[in-house]
């Protein structure tokens, strides 16, 4: 008989995980209210001020951090969340007490920062059919088991310590090579790059440890107890599928070259194509009245906002690659049904057991299939029956 999960459910893992996401996402936003609120205060030199890499760096973590939380659930909500902070942020400066001045360039910052965190989340949202759709739960549940404990928060923090530690004198030593160095600029941004570069390094280990354990033995999606019992939990008797935990083939080296090729050079070909119509709007400008006007916009924008500019294309261009490698690999998993990942080997004709078929109930849709087994490498595989309406 096939078991039925629910995956729409939030059970105490996913609720401890969000939990912790809501912890830091509140110190996050007291910090930066506290540091972007503080009387008179001037960071770096006047002439030169990097507040509109922060505005960016820190409106685009919040809406990052808000995303995680739970409490936005759409990416046109995230939107509006995310420039609603960072609006009502800038306007409070006004106070007269605080010495402050209101800035729209600093507002526009700190959007394009939301604008690529949306970009990110649209990235990495689902794609694909049901084995693809499994693969990704599979690898969200795994997210969840990790952020739901304090050990691996601990570890994420050493490593954007250790990464901050590193980077950020490296960016400095390299700005100072230019003619105009600018090392509080260069030392924030290495330093950022140090610690998200750092940290996901480190949850794509942890992430990977615990995918591995879950393998042989399953967990509970819903409480986190490994005493498993056929399809339900023992200590919460919630129904656990072993279809979360396949051990998923790993593409070889070439396959895993020919999905990264075309998408890398998609956002390598973002880059050059807006850079191209940079460069030929320049050259324009003496001959057409609205190319010099565009660069009589451009060129009279405050300190700071090019290199805003330049981050915001350097991410949607990045996101945008990241989009079509996941399509890609969702194709592969999609299609493994019937070739397999790891060999190759037709399974076309390969039968998928019966015992082992499921139904899951995501997005209002109830999917019928089943696990097999590939006779050749002995990698497992999904296969779909039917998709249906919930509740039909």
């Amino acid at each position: 008989m096939a078991a039925s999960l629910d995956l729409s459910r939030r059970g105490l893992v996913a609720r401890r995980a969000a939990r912790a996401w809501k912890i830091v996402f509140l110190a996050a936003l007291c910090v930066i209210a506290t540091a972007t609120h503080w009387p008179n205060i001037h960071v770096g030199d006047p002439t030169r001020p990097p507040d509109k890499i922060i505005h960016f760096i820190a409106f685009g973590g919040l809406a990052a951090l808000l995303w995680q939380t739970g409490w936005v659930k759409s990416r046109v909500g995230l939107v509006l969340a995310g420039l609603g902070i960072a609006v009502v942020d800038e306007l409070t400066q006004a106070i007269g007490i605080q010495g402050r001045q209101t800035s729209v360039e600093d507002v526009v910052a700190g959007a394009l920062g939301v604008v690529v965190v949306v970009a990110g989340v649209w990235a990495f949202a689902p794609v694909g059919g049901i084995a693809a759709f499994l693969r990704q739960e599979r690898r969200r549940v795994a997210e969840q088991f990790v952020f739901a404990r304090l050990g691996p928060w601990l570890s994420l923090l050493s490593s954007a310590v250790f990464g901050i530690a590193v980077m950020m004198p490296v960016s400095m030593l390299i700005d100072s090579r230019f003619p105009r160095p600018n090392p509080l600029q260069a030392g924030l941004v290495g330093a950022v790059l140090g610690a998200v570069l750092s940290s996901l390094i480190m949850l794509e280990a942890l992430v990977r440890h615990t995918l591995r354990a879950t393998v042989d033995k399953p967990r509970c999606t819903s409480c986190g107890g490994n005493a498993l019992e056929g399809a339900s939990c023992t200590h919460c008797g919630e129904a656990v599928d072993r279809a979360l935990f396949i051990d998923w083939p790993e593409v070889g080296d070439m396959q895993f070259l020919r999905l990264v090729a075309r998408p890398l050079l998609l956002g390598v070909g973002i880059v050059i194509a807006v850079a191209a119509v940079s460069m030929t709007i320049g050259a324009l400008r003496l001959s057409y009245v609205w190319a010099a006007r565009i660069d009589e916009l451009v060129q009279g924008r405050a300190y700071g906002m090019t290199s805003v500019l330049d981050l915001t294309l350097v991410g949607v261009a990045c996101t945008c690659a990241i989009r079509s490698f996941r399509n890609r690999c969702a194709r592969r998993a999609d299609s493994a049904s019937e070739h397999c990942i790891a060999c190759a080997h037709d399974l076309s004709r390969t039968p998928a057991s019966t015992a082992q078929s499921l139904r899951l109930d995501a997005a209002g849709v109830s999917h019928s299939c089943a696990i097999g087994r590939c006779g050749e490498c002995g990698g497992e595989f999904v296969r779909e029956f039917s998709a249906s309406a919930s509740g039909a």
